[in-house]
């Protein structure tokens, strides 16, 4: 539609500067002719008057008619209409005092006004030919002489311009052709991709957390595709996280409960109960119910990190939490005939949550305890790298195989399952461990050998030191 409006005006602008330039030249030839044969009619020189007549007819190649006041032809170039009167529009209003007039005829149809005129213009030119009429008056001072009339033809303007009309056609449906193919490449371009993920969304929106997109290229479209496939992977991925965290949390809840039942069901039908029996079936439901309460605590937790936990953040020693960490598991590590000890070359201090950074230091050393057999080591330490406090608790422990190390932060997930309950542990305190430590902007990691014991490295950023005035 736009090629379409661009071509048909500048068809119709062009046609118009044509006519018109056309249109000024002719009047300016009728006007000069006017002028000059106004001597010639007032010295009745006929033949001076057709010799210039003819001249320029010839040149222009076109007719001239000499009219006298009363309308009658006293000079045709084409010396047909000589003595005959003739009369038209244009030449009706130059009588009536118009400074001159034009016209456009087309030869041998009825748009030429009367008999007379079609007859000059089949006789100039062929059938259906596009002529212009001219009349310009010749006056002596202001007394009229007579009326000049200029026949020329403007076929070939009409010509000319249809030819252009036919080039700006032709390129014009060329051009939108070519702009509809390449349309119709781009658009699939685009409409294909857009409709691919367009039916991964779908599939998504429908339960399938494996739909993925193919990615074409490198342009937007390719980034979006990409961008989606690392969104579809990611939920995926969280979706069988959360269907593993509800799958192990059900059962850690569930052991306790069981173990629980038994235990009661067992003294409920006993008879006659023993005492002693008794006893340390209770002390057995008392320790299940605190390792429930523990598996109940630790979840709260883990959502409350996930809500968006608020830390209490202060300036504090680090250093001396991890003594104070120390200090309290000292008796543990001495019950267990394990030597526990600490270093710490200088005070450091970082912006931290107090009661968050001692259960990190904390869960980190007593799992240390826990996991090394009697006559071990465990070894505490702080230093300083660069912008950060690094503290490092290594042991002499079982270790943690290779297979293992890359998800002992992962929810529920234990290395020694039998191990793991025997010591109390649900799978949750390494998990709360590095969400702890990565809420204060640092990190933790592991290096573990089996039998040769594991190395866990925390990382907290320095505290920045205020300037004095």
């Amino acid at each position: 539609m736009a090629f379409s409006v661009i071509g048909f005006s500048v068809i119709q602008l062009m046609g118009e500067y044509l006519f018109t330039q056309r249109t000024r030249d002719d009047q300016r030839i009728a006007e000069n002719l006017a002028e000059a044969f106004s001597d010639y009619l007032v010295a009745f020189d006929a033949q001076s008057m057709y010799d210039a007549a003819l001249e320029t007819a010839r040149a222009q190649q076109s007719r001239v008619l000499v009219l006298d006041s009363l309308c009658v032809v006293q000079v045709d170039t084409a010396s047909e209409m000589n003595g005959q009167r003739f009369i038209t529009t244009e030449i009706d209003g130059v009588l009536k005092g118009s400074e001159g007039g034009y016209g456009f005829y087309e030869a041998g149809s009825g748009s030429a006004g009367n008999y007379w005129l079609r007859a000059a213009l089949n006789g100039f030119s062929g059938a259906n030919a596009m002529t212009g009429v001219y009349a310009s008056p010749i006056q002596n001072g202001d007394n009229l002489l007579g009326v000049l009339v200029y026949i020329s033809q403007v076929q070939e303007i009409y010509e000319n311009l249809r030819d252009i009309q036919i080039k700006i056609l032709t390129w014009m449906a060329l051009v939108a052709l070519a702009v509809l193919v390449i349309n119709a490449l781009v658009l699939r371009t685009i409409t294909r991709p857009i409709g691919e993920l367009n039916e991964g969304i779908s599939r998504m929106s429908k339960g399938d957390l494996s739909a993925r997109v193919r990615v074409r290229g490198k342009n937007e479209f390719a980034g979006l595709a990409r961008a989606f496939n690392s969104m579809s992977e990611r939920l995926e991925q969280l979706d069988a996280s959360r269907s593993q965290f509800v799958s192990n949390a059900s059962h850690e809840l569930k052991t306790p409960l069981s173990t629980m039942k038994i235990l009661i069901e067992t003294l409920m039908y006993q008879d006659p109960m023993d005492p002693a029996m008794t006893k340390e079936f209770l002390t057995d439901v008392n320790k299940e119910i605190d390792r429930l309460n523990g598996i109940v605590s630790d979840l709260l937790t883990l959502v409350n990190i996930d809500s968006g936990m608020k830390l209490n953040l202060q300036e504090l020693d680090i250093g001396g939490l991890l003594q104070e960490q120390v200090k309290r598991l000292s008796p543990l590590a001495r019950e267990n005939g394990i030597e526990l000890d600490c270093q710490v070359k200088e005070s450091l201090e970082v912006n931290g949550d107090a009661l968050k950074l001692q259960q990190v230091v904390y869960n980190i050393i007593d799992n240390a305890i826990k996991y090394t057999p009697r006559g071990g080591e465990v070894h505490c330490t702080l230093n300083r790298a660069g912008k950060k406090a690094i503290i490092r608790v290594q042991d002499t422990g079982v270790g943690i195989p290779e297979a293992d190390l890359p998800h002992i932060f992962d929810r529920f997930y234990r290395v020694d399952k039998a191990r793991s309950r025997e010591t109390g542990g649900t799978g949750l305190g390494l998990s709360i461990v590095k969400q702890f430590v990565l809420l204060h902007g640092g990190n933790i990691t592991a290096k573990s050998a089996p039998g040769k014991g594991s190395t866990f490295i925390i990382e907290l950023p320095l505290a920045e030191k205020k300037k004095e005035s």
